[in-house]
């Protein structure tokens, strides 16, 4: 086991490079075939680096941009930054050009590393700013300094003394209004992420793990859970390229454990409701019974019938995932109920956590042996964890972040008294398990004063295969209206059977009156998506406006 005394990420990988040397730990599909890097090869790869950041002059401080997509070089770049005290900015490769240049302007680094000609031609007007000293070009490159161009010469090289309280990182969280709010994340917050975030999932018996990535390392989740959690416990990393060659992936890897945003569980679900729908009418009516009822509930033929059906279906999921697969973690925002449910009928787990960038990102995490898919776990070891008088979830304790980069008015906001804000509203259940119930800003109140949250009655119409985003209107309004966006070909006539469907489960001040399809998806181009996919709420009632306001013309 690592020593917990560990001041820094880059002391986190040495340990591991002087216990395991030989262990392979990063992994990449190279001509379709997985390739993978040993801790002291990473480390030969790492010495060039640092070298190539001394050479710069790369100071304690200093921050460098990362614009790539998840591969060992994220990494191995991540991890030299982190050895000469400098700051890693991470972005996304699909962030526009409006984002990148704020991002830019606001970190100023000194370094960019790019990852091909063409990202770096897309953004090529944001890079001739004086501060800028350095560029990389991480695949070969035709015009700039390519990764070989520095991975082959290493000298002397001088590594500053790092303490915990040292920053890491800046991650730039797009939220749903506005820029992009750089939060600085301490070495402090991610070890301790790492630490909690082991005791609390100790009863997997962590041995010869494998992850299977396909987040963006960009991202504060992925990059704690699915970077440097692994990395903590002498894990192997295959980075996956591309969506649509993720079952080949699966079934080629392996897997124990997979980290992944509600999403991507939404999608299966939708795949797997939409085949037995396609096949079965009974199997469909097994499928629906098993999800809206209570299992011990039903009739012994039920219970029978519904066992023998996941019998077959479970076999072959299994062939999906494969043999070896452990369990799933769910993190990034909220995932129904139902989902976690289905999954467990098929004897695979999806332990779900809630955090926050501003967190580390780690605030709580389901279990093994105590998973309920309707919390989202204990707080982890070494936090505070308390709920308001308005109901808002606080946090206090080494994952919390110093605040947002250059912004202190809205770190005085979110951060009193050494408690971070979240802006979720939740509460404890009877074992002290956390149940997220809503975002306080999006709460609606309704002109009758009843208070609604909108993420119930929206995850309701996400289980639907048609549908792809909801958002519900109705503040100081007499009732609820909802826009949706919605598959390719799907018309207004069935999502009118599906509000009526949903308005049977709600109660009446929650039942959507009116509603409207919008004509072209959800996306983060139009502007009315984030790039982790969450809905910019106040984007679409923009774009809306005036349909809303119609449908309440008539008051």
């Amino acid at each position: 086991m690592i020593n917990n005394k560990i001041q820094s990420l880059y002391d986190l990988f040495v340990q591991q490079l002087l216990k395991n040397p030989h262990s392979k730990f990063l992994f990449d599909k190279v001509n379709s075939k997985w390739k993978g890097l040993t801790l002291d090869e990473i480390n030969d790869k790492v010495k060039s680096i640092q070298f190539y950041l001394q050479k710069k002059n790369v100071k304690k401080g200093d921050r460098i941009f990362l614009l790539s997509s998840s591969r060992s070089e994220w990494f191995l770049i991540d991890i030299a930054i982190q050895s000469m005290g400098a700051i890693t900015v991470p972005s996304f490769i699909t962030n526009n050009i409006s984002d990148n240049k704020f991002i830019i302007e606001d970190s100023k680094p000194k370094i960019i590393f790019i990852e091909n000609d063409e990202i770096f031609k897309k953004n090529k007007s944001l890079f001739k700013k004086k501060f800028i000293i350095g560029k990389v070009i991480i695949d070969d490159s035709k015009h700039e300094t390519s990764f070989k161009d520095i991975s082959s010469h290493c000298e002397n090289i001088y590594l500053p003394k790092i303490t915990r309280n040292d920053v890491s990182s800046i991650i730039y969280t797009s939220g749903t209004s506005g820029n992009p709010k750089g939060v600085i994340l301490s070495h402090r917050s991610i070890i301790h992420n790492c630490i909690a975030a082991y005791e609390q999932l100790r009863e997997i018996n962590f041995k010869n793990e494998k992850f299977l990535s396909f987040l963006p390392l960009s991202h504060s989740y992925e990059r704690m859970a699915g970077l440097y959690f692994p990395l903590y416990i002498n894990a192997e990393i295959y980075f996956c390229k591309k969506m649509e060659n993720i079952l080949t992936d699966f079934k080629e890897v392996n897997p124990t454990i997979v980290t992944a945003v509600p999403r991507f569980y939404e999608n299966i679900y939708k795949k797997i409701y939409l085949n037995i729908k396609k096949s079965n009418k009974l199997f469909q009516s097994f499928f629906e019974t098993s999800l809206k009822n209570n299992f011990d509930d039903l009739s012994r033929l039920k219970k029978l019938q519904v066992r023998l059906f996941y019998f077959f279906l479970k076999k072959k999921i299994k062939n999906i995932f494969g043999c070896n697969f452990k369990t799933f973690v769910s993190g990034g925002a909220a995932l129904d109920p139902k989902i976690s449910n289905l999954f467990k009928f098929l004897d695979i787990e999806i332990l779900q956590g809630y955090g926050q960038t501003e967190a580390g990102p780690l605030i709580s995490c389901n279990n093994l042996k105590n998973n309920n898919p309707l919390t989202v776990g204990f707080p982890i070891t070494g936090i505070k964890v308390k709920i308001s008088n308005t109901n808002e979830i606080l946090v206090k304790g080494p994952n919390v972040m110093n605040g947002y980069w250059r912004n202190k008015k809205l770190s005085d906001e979110v951060l009193k008294n050494g408690w971070l804000h979240t802006g979720d509203l939740g509460y404890f259940d009877k074992n002290g398990r956390l149940i997220i119930n809503g975002r306080k800003k999006d709460l609606i109140v309704t002109s009758g004063g009843e208070n609604i949250s909108p993420q119930k009655i929206e995850s309701y119409f996400q289980l639907y295969t048609e549908i792809l985003h909801t958002v519900v209107f109705g503040d100081s309004k007499p009732f609820l209206t909802c826009i949706f966006s919605v598959d390719k070909g799907v018309q207004k006539s069935r999502i009118s059977e599906i509000v009526d469907e949903v308005n049977k489960n709600l109660n009446s001040v929650e039942k959507i009156r009116k509603f409207l399809v919008a004509e072209e998806p959800f996306t983060y181009e139009n502007h009315l998506l984030t790039q982790t996919f969450k809905v910019k709420k106040e984007q679409v009632y923009l774009k809306f406006e005036e349909s809303i306001n119609k449908f309440y013309s008539k008051l």
